[in-house]
């Protein structure tokens, strides 16, 4: 085959495969997928607590309630290691991060839950959210 045609060729199929990509996040970005991001500041001695109840209970209510969980964290370095927890949840909209948010906070196993694991004090001091939208350049998560 001649290198002028075999060159020509891959320009083509490149061109083609990048905007197939380039249709497929303008897809996504059409579909209003958000990310939010949470920081949990436990009160003091209260990070063990937190973490047990999320590992035990509010993850799989969360997967009830549209919340789709994409990671969590703890700090390596103090003062944050022993008092902080953060995590990224995906709702399908801005719109449905709402209407979750409501619908897991009415959950009944939720209010048992939340109300159990609280009665020695509040686990978190404070919750900190950000909303965020995939770049043009991100990876796919």
């Amino acid at each position: 085959m001649d290198r002028r045609v075999l060159l020509q060729g891959m320009g083509a199929a490149m061109m083609m495969s990048a905007t197939s990509h380039l249709e497929a996040q303008g897809a996504e970005a059409k579909t209003g997928v958000v990310y939010e991001l949470r920081v949990y500041h436990a009160n003091e001695g209260k990070l063990d607590a937190l973490l047990a109840r999320f590992r035990n209970h509010t993850i799989e209510i969360f997967k009830r309630h549209g919340m789709k969980s994409v990671a969590y964290w703890t700090p390596t370095d103090e003062p944050q290691k022993s008092k902080t927890l953060i995590y990224i949840l995906e709702h399908p909209s801005r719109e449905a991060a709402t209407a979750n948010w409501k619908s897991f906070r009415a959950d009944p196993e939720w209010v048992k839950v939340s109300t159990a694991s609280e009665v020695n004090g509040k686990l978190v001091e404070k919750v900190d959210s950000t909303f965020m939208a995939l770049t043009d350049f991100s990876a796919a998560v």
